[in-house]
Protein backbone atom coordinates (compact mmCIF):
# COMPACT_ATOMS: atom_id res chain seq x y z
CA UNK A 1 0.00 0.00 0.00
CA UNK A 2 1.27 3.47 -0.86
CA UNK A 3 2.78 5.35 2.05
CA UNK A 4 1.49 8.90 1.74
CA UNK A 5 2.70 11.74 3.90
CA UNK A 6 0.91 15.01 3.17
CA UNK A 7 1.03 17.66 5.82
CA UNK A 8 0.70 21.33 6.52
CA UNK A 9 2.67 22.94 9.31
CA UNK A 10 0.32 23.55 12.31
CA UNK A 11 0.39 26.89 14.09
CA UNK A 12 1.08 25.32 17.49
CA UNK A 13 4.23 23.63 16.16
CA UNK A 14 5.44 26.87 14.62
CA UNK A 15 5.26 28.62 17.99
CA UNK A 16 7.25 25.84 19.68
CA UNK A 17 10.02 26.00 17.10
CA UNK A 18 10.02 29.79 17.24
CA UNK A 19 11.41 29.38 20.74
CA UNK A 20 13.74 26.41 20.13
CA UNK A 21 15.03 27.02 16.60
CA UNK A 22 14.77 30.47 15.10
CA UNK A 23 16.32 32.87 12.66
CA UNK A 24 15.99 36.64 12.86
CA UNK A 25 12.60 37.87 11.74
CA UNK A 26 10.89 34.55 10.98
CA UNK A 27 9.83 31.21 12.45
CA UNK A 28 11.73 28.11 11.42
CA UNK A 29 9.90 24.77 11.47
CA UNK A 30 11.73 21.52 10.79
CA UNK A 31 10.07 18.18 10.13
CA UNK A 32 11.12 14.70 8.97
CA UNK A 33 9.31 11.92 7.11
CA UNK A 34 10.65 8.49 6.05
CA UNK A 35 9.81 6.13 3.20
CA UNK A 36 10.96 2.53 2.72
CA UNK A 37 11.76 1.75 -0.93
CA UNK A 38 12.97 -1.12 -3.08
CA UNK A 39 15.78 -1.11 -5.60
CA UNK A 40 16.36 1.92 -7.83
CA UNK A 41 13.56 4.21 -6.66
CA UNK A 42 12.64 7.39 -8.53
CA UNK A 43 12.57 10.52 -6.37
CA UNK A 44 11.15 13.74 -7.78
CA UNK A 45 11.63 16.95 -5.75
CA UNK A 46 10.23 20.36 -6.69
CA UNK A 47 10.97 23.41 -4.56
CA UNK A 48 10.53 26.85 -6.10
CA UNK A 49 11.05 28.52 -2.72
CA UNK A 50 14.58 27.47 -1.75
CA UNK A 51 17.35 24.86 -2.04
CA UNK A 52 17.30 21.09 -2.53
CA UNK A 53 20.10 18.80 -1.34
CA UNK A 54 20.30 15.04 -1.95
CA UNK A 55 22.89 12.71 -0.37
CA UNK A 56 23.16 8.90 -0.09
CA UNK A 57 21.36 7.30 2.86
CA UNK A 58 23.28 4.02 2.95
CA UNK A 59 19.99 2.17 3.54
CA UNK A 60 16.78 1.30 1.70
CA UNK A 61 15.08 4.31 3.22
CA UNK A 62 14.43 7.78 1.87
CA UNK A 63 14.68 10.29 4.70
CA UNK A 64 13.09 13.65 3.89
CA UNK A 65 13.84 16.68 6.06
CA UNK A 66 11.90 19.86 5.36
CA UNK A 67 12.43 23.31 6.82
CA UNK A 68 9.93 26.14 6.40
CA UNK A 69 10.53 29.81 7.17
CA UNK A 70 6.95 30.96 6.69
CA UNK A 71 3.52 29.81 7.82
CA UNK A 72 2.43 30.18 4.19
CA UNK A 73 4.54 27.16 3.18
CA UNK A 74 3.30 23.56 3.08
CA UNK A 75 4.94 20.33 1.89
CA UNK A 76 3.37 17.50 -0.08
CA UNK A 77 5.32 14.24 0.28
CA UNK A 78 3.85 11.16 -1.41
CA UNK A 79 4.91 7.62 -2.29
CA UNK A 80 3.47 5.70 -5.23
CA UNK A 81 5.19 2.32 -5.41
CA UNK A 82 8.85 2.91 -6.26
CA UNK A 83 8.24 6.59 -7.03
CA UNK A 84 8.38 9.31 -4.40
CA UNK A 85 7.10 12.80 -5.18
CA UNK A 86 8.08 15.73 -2.97
CA UNK A 87 7.10 19.34 -3.51
CA UNK A 88 6.83 22.61 -1.63
CA UNK A 89 3.80 24.85 -2.01
CA UNK A 90 3.35 28.46 -0.90
CA UNK A 91 0.84 31.27 -1.22
CA UNK A 92 3.50 33.76 -2.30
CA UNK A 93 6.79 33.76 -4.18
CA UNK A 94 10.13 33.80 -2.41
CA UNK A 95 13.51 32.12 -2.66
CA UNK A 96 14.18 31.59 1.07
CA UNK A 97 10.88 30.15 2.26
CA UNK A 98 11.56 26.40 2.25
CA UNK A 99 14.34 23.79 2.15
CA UNK A 100 14.46 20.12 1.20
CA UNK A 101 17.26 17.84 2.46
CA UNK A 102 16.89 14.23 1.31
CA UNK A 103 18.87 11.08 2.06
CA UNK A 104 18.27 8.41 -0.60
CA UNK A 105 19.76 5.08 -1.72
CA UNK A 106 22.82 5.80 -3.86
CA UNK A 107 21.35 4.03 -6.92
CA UNK A 108 18.22 6.19 -6.94
CA UNK A 109 17.06 8.23 -9.91
CA UNK A 110 16.63 11.78 -8.65
CA UNK A 111 14.87 14.69 -10.37
CA UNK A 112 15.50 18.09 -8.79
CA UNK A 113 13.62 21.21 -9.91
CA UNK A 114 13.74 24.81 -8.67
CA UNK A 115 13.33 28.25 -10.18
CA UNK A 116 16.20 29.90 -8.31
CA UNK A 117 17.12 27.69 -5.35
CA UNK A 118 20.45 25.86 -5.18
CA UNK A 119 20.34 22.25 -6.41
CA UNK A 120 22.89 19.78 -5.02
CA UNK A 121 23.33 16.03 -5.57
CA UNK A 122 26.21 14.32 -3.78
CA UNK A 123 27.59 10.78 -3.79
CA UNK A 124 25.00 9.22 -6.10
CA UNK A 125 25.39 6.19 -8.40
CA UNK A 126 22.19 6.43 -10.41
CA UNK A 127 20.58 8.92 -12.78
CA UNK A 128 20.25 12.58 -11.83
CA UNK A 129 18.23 15.28 -13.59
CA UNK A 130 18.59 18.88 -12.38
CA UNK A 131 16.44 21.66 -13.86
CA UNK A 132 16.33 25.33 -12.97
CA UNK A 133 15.96 28.89 -14.25
CA UNK A 134 18.34 31.02 -12.19
CA UNK A 135 19.18 28.14 -9.87
CA UNK A 136 22.73 26.94 -9.32
CA UNK A 137 23.29 23.21 -9.85
CA UNK A 138 26.10 21.10 -8.39
CA UNK A 139 26.88 17.39 -8.66
CA UNK A 140 29.82 15.95 -6.74
CA UNK A 141 31.42 12.64 -5.71
CA UNK A 142 29.40 10.60 -8.22
CA UNK A 143 30.36 7.42 -10.08
CA UNK A 144 28.69 5.26 -12.76
CA UNK A 145 25.98 7.89 -13.08
CA UNK A 146 24.00 9.52 -15.88
CA UNK A 147 23.62 13.23 -15.17
CA UNK A 148 21.43 15.72 -17.06
CA UNK A 149 21.40 19.42 -16.21
CA UNK A 150 19.31 22.16 -17.84
CA UNK A 151 19.82 25.69 -16.50
CA UNK A 152 18.69 29.04 -17.91
CA UNK A 153 20.95 31.63 -16.28
CA UNK A 154 22.31 29.78 -13.27
CA UNK A 155 25.71 28.13 -13.04
CA UNK A 156 26.54 24.42 -13.13
CA UNK A 157 29.42 22.77 -11.24
CA UNK A 158 30.72 19.20 -11.34
CA UNK A 159 33.38 17.89 -8.99
CA UNK A 160 35.02 14.49 -8.37
CA UNK A 161 33.05 12.39 -10.85
CA UNK A 162 34.22 9.21 -12.59
CA UNK A 163 32.91 6.66 -15.09
CA UNK A 164 29.80 8.73 -15.79
CA UNK A 165 27.91 10.42 -18.61
CA UNK A 166 27.15 14.14 -18.28
CA UNK A 167 24.85 16.28 -20.43
CA UNK A 168 24.83 19.98 -19.54
CA UNK A 169 22.87 22.82 -21.15
CA UNK A 170 23.09 26.40 -19.86
CA UNK A 171 21.85 29.42 -21.76
CA UNK A 172 23.68 32.19 -19.88
CA UNK A 173 25.42 30.50 -16.96
CA UNK A 174 29.00 29.29 -16.49
CA UNK A 175 29.89 25.60 -16.35
CA UNK A 176 32.78 24.38 -14.16
CA UNK A 177 34.04 20.80 -14.49
CA UNK A 178 36.62 19.76 -11.87
CA UNK A 179 38.28 16.36 -11.52
CA UNK A 180 35.91 14.52 -13.84
CA UNK A 181 37.74 11.45 -15.15
CA UNK A 182 37.06 8.49 -17.44
CA UNK A 183 33.73 10.03 -18.37
CA UNK A 184 31.72 11.30 -21.32
CA UNK A 185 30.68 14.96 -21.28
CA UNK A 186 28.57 17.08 -23.61
CA UNK A 187 28.46 20.64 -22.28
CA UNK A 188 26.76 23.54 -24.07
CA UNK A 189 26.48 27.18 -23.01
CA UNK A 190 25.26 30.05 -25.18
CA UNK A 191 27.04 32.94 -23.42
CA UNK A 192 28.68 31.39 -20.37
CA UNK A 193 32.26 30.28 -19.81
CA UNK A 194 33.11 26.57 -19.66
CA UNK A 195 36.05 25.43 -17.52
CA UNK A 196 37.61 21.96 -17.36
CA UNK A 197 40.36 21.30 -14.80
CA UNK A 198 41.67 17.84 -13.97
CA UNK A 199 42.96 14.53 -15.30
CA UNK A 200 40.54 13.17 -17.94
CA UNK A 201 41.89 9.62 -17.74
CA UNK A 202 42.65 7.43 -20.74
CA UNK A 203 39.19 6.84 -22.24
CA UNK A 204 37.18 10.00 -21.69
CA UNK A 205 35.26 11.93 -24.34
CA UNK A 206 34.79 15.64 -23.62
CA UNK A 207 32.77 17.87 -25.95
CA UNK A 208 32.63 21.49 -24.77
CA UNK A 209 30.77 24.13 -26.81
CA UNK A 210 30.00 27.80 -26.11
CA UNK A 211 28.71 30.36 -28.58
CA UNK A 212 30.19 33.57 -27.12
CA UNK A 213 31.83 32.30 -23.92
CA UNK A 214 35.47 31.29 -23.47
CA UNK A 215 36.67 27.73 -22.96
CA UNK A 216 39.40 27.23 -20.33
CA UNK A 217 40.95 23.75 -20.30
CA UNK A 218 43.72 22.70 -17.90
CA UNK A 219 45.15 19.16 -18.16
CA UNK A 220 48.06 17.70 -16.16
CA UNK A 221 51.36 17.30 -17.99
CA UNK A 222 51.34 13.51 -17.60
CA UNK A 223 47.92 12.97 -19.20
CA UNK A 224 47.60 11.59 -22.75
CA UNK A 225 44.97 13.53 -24.67
CA UNK A 226 43.84 14.43 -28.17
CA UNK A 227 42.47 17.93 -28.66
CA UNK A 228 40.41 19.27 -31.55
CA UNK A 229 39.88 23.00 -30.93
CA UNK A 230 38.20 25.56 -33.20
CA UNK A 231 37.13 29.19 -32.66
CA UNK A 232 36.41 32.02 -35.09
CA UNK A 233 38.21 34.44 -32.78
CA UNK A 234 41.25 32.25 -32.37
CA UNK A 235 42.71 29.46 -30.31
CA UNK A 236 45.35 30.17 -27.70
CA UNK A 237 48.86 28.86 -28.13
CA UNK A 238 49.12 25.09 -27.63
CA UNK A 239 50.88 23.84 -24.52
CA UNK A 240 54.62 23.92 -25.23
CA UNK A 241 56.02 20.50 -24.33
CA UNK A 242 58.34 18.14 -26.18
CA UNK A 243 55.45 15.67 -26.49
CA UNK A 244 53.15 18.03 -28.42
CA UNK A 245 52.37 17.55 -32.09
CA UNK A 246 50.16 20.03 -33.95
CA UNK A 247 47.86 18.81 -36.70
CA UNK A 248 46.62 22.14 -38.11
CA UNK A 249 47.00 25.87 -37.70
CA UNK A 250 43.47 26.18 -36.30
CA UNK A 251 44.06 23.89 -33.38
CA UNK A 252 44.46 20.12 -33.60
CA UNK A 253 46.91 18.79 -31.04
CA UNK A 254 47.98 15.42 -29.77
CA UNK A 255 49.50 15.76 -26.31
CA UNK A 256 51.26 12.68 -25.04
CA UNK A 257 53.63 11.64 -22.31
CA UNK A 258 54.58 8.25 -23.72
CA UNK A 259 54.94 6.30 -26.96
CA UNK A 260 51.30 5.14 -27.19
CA UNK A 261 48.99 7.33 -29.26
CA UNK A 262 45.78 6.86 -27.32
CA UNK A 263 43.99 8.76 -24.64
CA UNK A 264 41.01 10.92 -23.84
CA UNK A 265 39.65 13.20 -26.53
CA UNK A 266 38.57 16.84 -26.26
CA UNK A 267 36.41 18.56 -28.87
CA UNK A 268 36.36 22.30 -28.13
CA UNK A 269 34.13 24.77 -30.01
CA UNK A 270 33.60 28.47 -29.33
CA UNK A 271 32.16 30.55 -32.15
CA UNK A 272 32.94 34.00 -30.74
CA UNK A 273 34.81 33.25 -27.53
CA UNK A 274 38.43 32.23 -27.04
CA UNK A 275 39.89 28.84 -26.21
CA UNK A 276 42.68 28.66 -23.62
CA UNK A 277 44.68 25.47 -23.10
CA UNK A 278 46.95 24.90 -20.10
CA UNK A 279 49.35 22.05 -19.42
CA UNK A 280 50.58 22.53 -15.82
Amino acid sequence: MANTGTYRVPVRLQVAFWVLVSVPGCAQVKKEVRFTVGQKPVISITNNYGPITVKPSGTNQVVVTTVSYSDEVSFVNEQHGTRIELRAEAKRAGRDLAEYSVLAPAASTVILQSLDGALSAQGLRGDAVLRGATATAEVSDAADAHIHINILSGSARFKNIRHSRLYINSVMGNIDILNVTESSIEAHSTTGRITYDGDPGTSGEYKLTSYTGDLDVSIPGGAIVQIDAHSFTGVGDPPTTSDTTQGSSQGNWFLKSGPMRSGSRFVLRSFRGKIHLKRP
